[in-house]
Parts: C-alpha cells; structure tokens; sequence
C-alpha cells in the first residue's frame, strides 16, 4: 500500500503493483467509455491528449477559490500568476476547441491535479490528496440531443468500478452542486463501512452555446489504493 514518507497525508509515494492498478484501470474503463457510447451512436469520435499541469490564474473555473488552488506566485506574459490545476477539464475544452471536429466528440486525458483542501483536509483515510491522478472525459454533444448519455456511462462505468475494486457501489445525486454542473451524481464505494466517492458524473453547460457536456472524472489514485486492499 502506498506511504506518506513526508508524513503529510496528502503526499502518498505509490508502490510499482499501484502504479499498474492504476494504469490497468485506465485503459479498461477508456475502452468502455469508447464501447458505451459508440453503441448508442455510432458517429461519436475520440480524442486522447495531455494538457501542461501549469494554468494561468485567469483560466481556472470560478467553481475553485484561493482554499483550493496551488499559486506558484510566479508571473508571466502582463502579470498572469500560473497555478498548480486544480482540474484537467479546462485543457481539454481548448483541445476540443482546437480539433473542430464534428460533435459528437469526446476528448479525454489522464493526469494529475492539485488542490489545497483547506476545508476538509487530505488524508489517506478520507482518500483524499492535495497531489492525485484524474481521468476525465468531456463528452461533448448538442444541446438539442435527446439521448441520455450520462445513464448509459454510468451504468457501464460503475459496473467497472465493481468489477475492478471488488465493493459494494452505489449511485447517488451529489449534495455539492458546481456552479458549472446541471446535475452531478456520484460512483461511490463502500470502503470500511463508510461510503466514499470514487467518481462524478456531471452535465456540464460551461463549453459553448448550444452544447452540453457529460463530464466522467474518475479517482485513479482512489481506484488504486482500494484495488490494491
């Protein structure tokens, strides 16, 4: 299991066995999200990409404040602070952006994020880090689209969760609501007798007009430390 040798709780040293828990997750659940929604329409397309873990301040959704973000308190081109991102989503709007592909489309990555959680904390206990890995899809559609995506990607991704960690799941609409978020409703796991959140599953309406976003975002550092019990 993976040790916090700085003795802080958020700052975990992950084992070689985690590392390929992790990354075996990953591609099983990327080729499920794929299989999911080509089965409901076939003219979906992908798009895997990396975006920098630097962000300028001005790009970080207003849903994160100074409790939540890493500033590196360095400035760059008129006086722009970069921070540590709190979230991969913003690099993968500018990617889809950047494609211009035909919707619908979906642009995935997986990396790490940075938050303080100055308000709850980070701890290995709460599976909670300041430092961890996401996997996300933006599963960019129509606004006029009557398919509901986000039941079929729930369906078949919690299954996985199943599958992969060996628990209890169950779906529930999420008590902390985005400013960017429709709806959003939580993949938990019954971890100890206590039910944590592995991943969300929102509706997003921050792209542009007239398209919506099912967003995935998945805990792959929580994934792996409960796989690897």
């Amino acid at each position: 299991m993976s040790e916090a040798l700085y003795k802080i709780g958020g700052l975990r040293f992950w084992t070689e066995d985690e590392i390929e828990l992790r990354e075996a997750f990953a591609s099983r659940v990327i080729n499920v999200v794929k299989r999911t929604l080509l089965k409901v329409n076939p003219a979906w397309s992908f798009a895997q990409m990396e975006g920098p873990i630097l962000i300028p301040q001005s790009d970080i959704n207003a849903a994160y404040d100074e409790n939540d973000v890493f500033s590196t308190n360095h400035t760059v081109y008129e006086n722009e602070i970069l921070c540590l991102r709190p979230e991969t989503t913003h690099s993968s709007y500018l990617y889809a952006k950047h494609l211009n592909k035909k919707l619908p489309l979906c642009v995935y990555q997986k990396g790490k994020s940075f938050r303080r959680e100055l308000n709850d904390g980070a701890t290995a206990s709460k599976l909670r880090f300041n430092e961890f890995w996401q996997l996300e899809f933006q599963c960019i559609y129509s606004d006029s689209t009557k398919t509901d995506y986000r039941q079929h990607l729930m369906s078949r991704v919690s299954l996985e969760i199943a599958r992969f960690t060996g628990l209890t799941i169950r779906i529930n609409e999420s008590d902390r609501l985005p400013i960017y978020s429709e709806s959003t409703f939580d993949i938990e796991v019954n971890h100890n007798g206590t039910w944590r959140e592995i991943a969300s599953c929102s509706i997003r309406n921050d792209f542009v007009d007239n398209t919506k976003v099912c967003e995935i975002a998945i805990g792959l550092d929580r994934i792996a430390m409960l796989a690897s019990y």
